[in-house]
């Protein structure tokens, strides 16, 4: 039961020598320390210096411990398997685990990564990315569609607005298109007239002709691309409605859905050719099929447009075809453009199975029909008909 002494090295004043103090606790009140000084002793000294050196040579000596208590297991490429406290250079990048003295896992390190390892991590971040992005947008576009409409009839009805604008435009375009019809026939009247007196046809006359004509290419390129737009928003509204059901969970209706046979679409008389060899075997093929099926004298026969006559009676058929070229397009469309008599007796003749015939029978005939399932009936063969000049057919 002796008192716990510890021994403190003090610098005093620069004048005094070194001393030593001893800080003592007593026995009798361990509470309370009692602070003796005495005169420097070599023996003291010596001791004190014996215990910091062998502190510091434990604490040197610690890192070398821990060192050797690591121990790694690895496996090489040939299915070797390694247990050392030091991974080879050769190893390195080898898949390893850290244990413990008694074998137990400490802690497992992944093997080095690859150059093309990490190219697909990146591009795999990536991908997530953009897949994130592509979810934050849906989620977008449907709390819009939520917002905008409240039921699946409100859908419908902006929908067949939009389509019934479309129609009323095109509808417009048609006139249109009738008044330049005969426009151009009482142009071409007056030039005959003209030519049989031995008169000469002005520049100008020549010039209101070819505006004339260009005015009619441009009116069913107009019609072709209100058709198209009528097809996307078809598309656009159909996908809205799926999406609003899934979203409300409401099951599928039969008048949500709208019948191939309860819309007809002028894209169905349209031909798209790839070349202009191609265009050209197909300009062929629709003349022939003008002048099989038109119930009107040819009217016009140029390059870029076959037409008839405009219809006088109320079961007479008006064929044009236009040939359209999109700049920076190397094909053409060929679209052909039925027309019966504006009239009661008219509009419901062109509603009748022989007009519906020549107008799907239009792209068999030049050999662009889509492929089906179905077995194929095989294509109409082309009438045999002498070629005649434009004003030759009554």
């Amino acid at each position: 039961h002796r008192g716990i002494t510890l021994s403190v090295l003090v610098r005093r004043r620069p004048r005094l020598s070194h001393s030593e103090q001893q800080i003592k606790v007593s026995p009798r009140r361990p509470d309370k320390l009692e602070t003796v000084s005495f005169h420097r002793i070599p023996s003291m000294r010596y001791r004190v210096e014996t215990i910091s050196a062998l502190i510091a040579a434990a604490l040197l000596a610690q890192p070398v411990i821990s060192q050797a208590a690591k121990l790694y297991r690895w496996m090489d490429e040939n299915g070797r398997v390694y247990y050392s406290d030091v991974v080879p250079p050769a190893h390195i990048r080898n898949a390893r685990t850290r244990m413990s003295e008694r074998g137990i896992e400490l802690e497992k390190i992944d093997a080095a990564k690859t150059r093309e390892q990490m190219e697909r991590e990146e591009e795999l971040k990536r991908l997530r990315a953009e897949q994130q992005r592509l979810i934050d947008e849906q989620h977008a576009k449907d709390r819009v569609l939520l917002r905008t409409f409240r039921s699946a009839d409100d859908i419908l009805l902006t929908r067949d607005g939009k389509l019934a604008y479309i129609d009323t435009s095109i509808q417009i375009i048609r006139g249109n298109i009738r008044r330049l019809k005969i426009k151009l026939a009482d142009l071409q009247k007056s030039a005959a007239n003209l030519e049989r007196q031995g008169q000469k046809i002005s520049r100008n006359f020549l010039t209101e002709i070819e505006n004339t004509r260009q005015q009619l290419k441009d009116s069913y390129a107009d019609i072709i691309h209100k058709e198209q737009s009528k097809e996307q928003i078809r598309k656009k509204y159909a996908a809205d409605m799926a999406r609003f059901r899934s979203l409300k969970n409401l099951n599928p209706e039969p008048e949500d859905v709208v019948e191939e046979a309860d819309r007809r679409s002028l894209l169905e008389t349209v031909v798209i050719c790839a070349s202009t060899p191609d265009c050209d075997a197909a300009w062929e093929k629709a003349e022939v099929y003008v002048r099989a099926h038109a119930t009107t004298r040819l009217q016009m026969l140029a390059e870029s447009i076959i037409m008839t006559a405009a219809p006088g009676q109320s079961k007479d058929i008006s064929i044009t075809v236009s040939r359209i070229t999109e700049r920076g397009e190397k094909g053409a469309k060929l679209f052909m453009d039925l027309q019966c008599k504006e009239s009661p007796r008219g509009r419901e003749f062109c509603e009748t199975d022989q007009v519906d015939e020549i107008r799907s029978g239009f792209r068999t005939f030049l050999g662009y029909t889509e492929e089906i399932s179905e077995e194929k009936e095989p294509a109409p063969e082309a009438p045999t008909v002498t070629p005649t000049g434009p004003e030759e057919k009554s």
